[in-house]
Parts: C-alpha cells; structure tokens; sequence
C-alpha cells in the first residue's frame, strides 16, 4: 500500500497535470452518483455526461488559465467582469443549444422539463459555479506560488549573505601567508625567551590566536573546547599585556569536548567586555559564564561600563554575530543585551 502510495505522489509531481484529472474525475463521479439516487431521471448516455463536463472545464480553465492572468498582469477588473459576463452567457447558449437541438440530432434523447429560455437562465447559473470556483483556485494558486517566490527570495538572499562572509574571510586569510606568519612567530618566541619569558609567553599566545582565527573549520563549525581556549587564550594575552592587573572572572562548566559550535562567535562578547568594560575595579570583575546543559549552550558576559577611553575592538563586530547566528542557528538560540545605569550584561543561549 505504502509502495503504491509513493508511486502515485512521485508520478503528481512528475506530472501536474495528472492532478487535474484525477480531481475533476472524482467530481464527476461524486456529481453522477448524487444525480443518481437522488433525482428520479434517466440515466443519461456516457458521451452526453462526456460532452457536458467538457464545457465545464473549458469554462473553469478559460477563466482561471486566461481571463485571470490577463486581469492580474493589466489590472482592469471592469474589463474582467465584462469578460467573465460574457464568457459564462456564451458558455449558457451554448450548453442550452446542445440539449436542445445537439442531442436530438445524435440520436440521445435527454427529458427536457424547461422552457429554452429557462434551461439558458439554468446554464449561466451553473456556468457562475464553475466561474466562482475557478477565481477561488486561481487565487490559491497564485498565493502559493507568492509564497514559493518570497521563501526562494529569502534563501537566495541567505545564500548570497553566506557567500559574502565566507569571501570575506577567504579574503582576510588570503593576506596572510600562515606559514610564513607561524614561522616568523615561532622564531620570536625562541629569539625573546631566553631574555623575557613574558614576552615570549605573549607571542606564543598570540601564535595560538592567529593560528585558531585562520584555521579549516568542519562545516562551518569547530569544536566548542577549541572556542573556549580561543577565549581563554584572548583574555590571558591581554593580562600579559596589563601586567595581570584586570579583574576578569572566566568559569566553564558542564563538558565543552564533542560539541560543534559557528567559531568566532563568543569571542564578540568577550571582545566588547574589554572595550566597554572596567576591567581594574576588583570589586566589580568582569564576569564570563560559560555553561553546557546536555547540548544547550549558555553564554553569558557581564560588565561595569567604563566611564574614560574605550579600548578599540578588532572583533568581527556585534551586528555581523547576530546575522551568522540567525544563519546558522535559526530559531535555535535566543540573545538578550541590557544596559542599566552602570552595567552591561549580553545573555546567548543556543541549542547546539
């Protein structure tokens, strides 16, 4: 059953218009069966029930397949109303002159209990049903396939987005020879350790930084310990740089090992808490929550605004983060900035 069942859906989509057919069946066989066993008439001849449903049909489509189409591309429903006015007379007339002098002629004789004036008031009456269905399935139609053009729209525009922000990055790594940079890195560290192992520490950091930021991800994705280590590797070379004199209050829990996350992403956070911040005032640290919940992911940045000199960020920037998560994420995260008097607080949680 379930075999036949796909084979008929995959033979709709291959062929559209066997829907119509078999729609159109239905209702001819639902119409004859209630004709049927509820009027006391004769059975008329296939050929008649043949010929008459065709000239509904090519009322329904002359309207939904030409008339509309015209309307909607010129926009003049005077002209429409007309139209349709006269298409359903003509389709009355002439439905009329088959039963009344085309049958006989064929030989089929169909009981006629009306005058030919009211069998013509009786067909443009039966015609405005199929007129009115028609405008109701023209206009389903032209909904969906609004719809199919905007979600098209919006996707395009989310591919185009995407490749935008990977040519940026591939731009950015391209400027950079990394085994050029790593080399020169690593002969600084082993040059500057013997007089300072400060500075080499700090070049090490900063070779760990680098290498991180222009690393091959999987996907699009790296995994959650690496982004954490990126973090810490950020705020240990900027201690190094201040002598360890910032207040900075950096706690993980629950296991960051097996999770994928989008790289680059927490660091914005991290980024503006050193550029707003006050990052000297023990009594008020900045305070970096890094929480796992089965695969939730919890971030959470807070920060006493720093009333002098911002320090400038190199981070791709809090409005770019938002767009990569709504790419990526979509639906699956959740991020709440606040600003009070004095305080700063950024919120993500994201369901990995």
């Amino acid at each position: 059953m379930q075999s036949a069942l796909s084979h008929l859906r995959r033979a709709l989509l291959r062929y559209p218009v066997l829907k119509h057919v078999l729609v159109w069946f239905g209702f001819i066989i639902y119409e004859q069966s209630t004709i049927l066993f509820t009027v006391a008439v004769n059975t008329p001849s296939l050929f008649a029930i043949l010929l008459n449903y065709t000239i509904n049909i090519c009322l329904f489509y002359a309207n939904s397949a030409w008339l509309l189409p015209w309307l909607n591309a010129r926009r003049q429903p005077i002209v429409y109303v007309f139209t349709a006015l006269l298409l359903c007379t003509v389709y009355g007339v002439l439905r009329t002159e088959m039963y009344y002098h085309f049958f006989p002629a064929v030989g089929i004789d169909i009981p006629i209990s009306s005058s030919y004036q009211q069998l013509i008031a009786l067909s443009v009456y039966r015609g405005s049903f199929f007129l009115f269905v028609s405008i109701g399935y023209w206009y389903a139609r032209h909904a969906i396939q609004l719809e199919r053009q905007r979600r098209e729209q919006e996707a395009h525009l989310r591919a185009t987005e995407e490749s935008l922000m990977e040519a940026n990055l591939a731009y950015l790594k391209s400027q950079i020879n990394p085994h050029f940079l790593f080399n020169a890195l690593n002969f600084l560290y082993a040059q500057v350790y013997p007089h300072s192992e400060g500075a080499a520490k700090g070049i090490l950091l900063l070779s760990d930084i680098m290498r991180y930021a222009l690393h091959e991800d999987i996907n699009g994705k790296v995994m959650l310990a690496q982004e954490v280590q990126h973090l810490r590797n950020y705020i240990a070379i900027n201690q190094l740089r201040f002598n360890n004199q910032l207040q900075v209050d950096f706690e993980v829990s629950g296991h960051v090992e097996y999770l994928m996350i989008l790289p680059l992403v927490l660091i914005t956070f991290v980024e503006n808490c050193f550029k707003h911040g006050e990052l000297i005032d023990a009594a008020h640290p900045v305070t970096i929550r890094l929480a796992v919940r089965q695969n939730q992911l919890v971030f959470q940045t807070r920060n006493k605004i720093r009333l002098g000199p911002k320090e400038k960020s190199t981070g791709i920037g809090l409005n770019n983060t938002m767009r990569r998560l709504e790419m990526v994420y979509p639906s699956r995260y959740t991020l709440r900035v606040s600003s009070e008097a004095d305080c700063y607080t950024c919120d993500l949680t994201i369901d990995l």
